[in-house]
């Protein structure tokens, strides 16, 4: 009866930890979604470096708290999108708002990727 009830304990724990992780992501998405808006949305080219500024340093905390549950492979490829926005801001190109949508694309998949489902439980 002690090992169900332990059994039953560990599961229980794994759940609440994936449950935890899957609403910490998606509290960085939602902060990471704000930024990308307020890039989106800057007036001047001042303003939308200063918003790109921030959205990198958001960028770096995000990194940094979802790398323990993430896989870095998604988070390598976020990070190249993020610091190609500079480049592209300063050289007026047309693909800035695309290049913004794959961010946000990126960190759509990346909690995607972390909710269950029977065919990645199985």
């Amino acid at each position: 009866m002690k090992r169900i009830f332990i059994s039953i304990v560990i599961i229980a724990a794994i759940i609440a930890a994936g449950c935890f992780a899957i609403a910490g992501i998606e509290a960085e998405n939602t902060k990471i979604y704000g930024k990308i808006e307020e890039v989106l949305n800057a007036n001047s080219e001042e303003e939308a470096k200063a918003a790109l500024d921030e959205l990198e340093e958001a960028f770096v905390k995000y990194s940094k708290r979802l790398s323990c549950i993430v896989d870095e492979d998604i988070l390598e490829e976020m990070k190249g999108a993020v610091y190609m926005l500079r480049p592209m801001l300063e050289s007026n190109s047309d693909e800035f708002t695309a290049q913004c949508e794959l961010l946000r694309s990126y960190a759509k998949r990346i909690l995607d990727r972390e909710i269950p489902t029977l065919g990645r439980i199985l």
